[in-house]
């Protein structure tokens, strides 16, 4: 009897554990087949996991594109993936994904990393179900706590990331019902917004690439000439002695040093008088 009870609670627990992120997942999505729509939405889509998520593993990576795909069936966020990635990216403030505003864009990619990016980017817009995220529109990384997370329901942890779903209703599967765009802006002209925040955080300063060499400046020294002095005879000989005949010369006129030793006075060093 124990052991059924045992095994039942078990039971019980797991189906506890999975059943509501079973229940919770989101449904495969279709991506636009025009050929060209698809590869706007390929590009917009693999630049948010690559610089949202660069160094998490897949499933980080496959999480942060669920997540913007979750928002393209959302009634709150735009309908299409580049509407949904560069949301609020033309204000200084109000971004959705920080790299759309604060200049991540400016420098170069790594090959491999994008490689690995527009993959997992383009198995999840081919109906890729990364269900542990289940129905999450929001994440944000463990070493910050923004003023929302107390109002959305934390879903799961992974990596470096929490994820967040809507509370009641709105994080529910009924919510998620708005149809895709059937066509992409382009995502060409959005590198130029990256620029924007940094801009205008330091006006009239000039930019740079990140990556164009710098200026190399020749400080110019101006050499001295050494002089050097050489004493003639006369010179010399005026300077008066050395210090060694100095120290001698002073021992002469302090005259002997006296000690006494067996009762017998003892004289050493200093002049002698021959006359004496």
């Amino acid at each position: 009897m124990r052991g059924f009870f045992s095994s039942s609670v078990a039971l019980l627990a797991a189906v506890a554990a999975t059943g509501p992120a079973l229940a919770s997942a989101a449904e495969p999505f279709v991506a636009s087949g025009d050929p060209a729509t698809f590869e706007r939405s390929l590009e917009c889509l693999a630049q948010a996991v690559y610089y949202e998520a660069r160094s998490e593993s897949d499933d980080g990576q496959r999480a942060v594109a669920q997540v913007v795909l979750n928002r393209v069936r959302h009634p709150s966020y735009p309908r299409s993936v580049c509407g949904v990635v560069y949301q609020g990216s033309h204000r200084a403030t109000g971004c959705q994904f920080t790299f759309t505003c604060d200049g991540s864009m400016n420098a170069g990619v790594e090959p491999y990393a994008w490689d690995r990016a527009r993959r997992i980017a383009e198995a999840a817009l081919r109906g890729d179900v990364y269900r542990p995220v289940g129905l999450a529109t929001n994440y944000h990384t463990t070493a910050i706590r923004p003023y929302w997370a107390p109002s959305l329901v934390p879903q799961v942890t992974l990596g470096s990331h929490i994820f967040y779903r809507r509370p009641g209703s709105g994080g529910t599967s009924g919510a998620f019902v708005q149809a895709p765009a059937d066509d992409e802006a382009d995502p060409s002209f959005r590198p130029a917004y990256a620029v924007a925040r940094t801009e205008r955080r330091r006006p009239g300063r000039p930019t740079r690439d990140r990556y164009a060499p710098r200026p190399v400046l020749e400080i110019p020294v101006v050499e001295r000439p050494v002089l050097m002095r050489t004493l003639s005879g006369r010179q010399a000989a005026s300077s008066g002695p050395s210090r060694p005949q100095q120290r001698t010369a002073a021992a002469v006129r302090s005259g002997p040093r006296v000690t006494i030793q067996g009762g017998i006075r003892v004289a050493r060093g200093g002049a002698t008088n021959a006359s004496n």
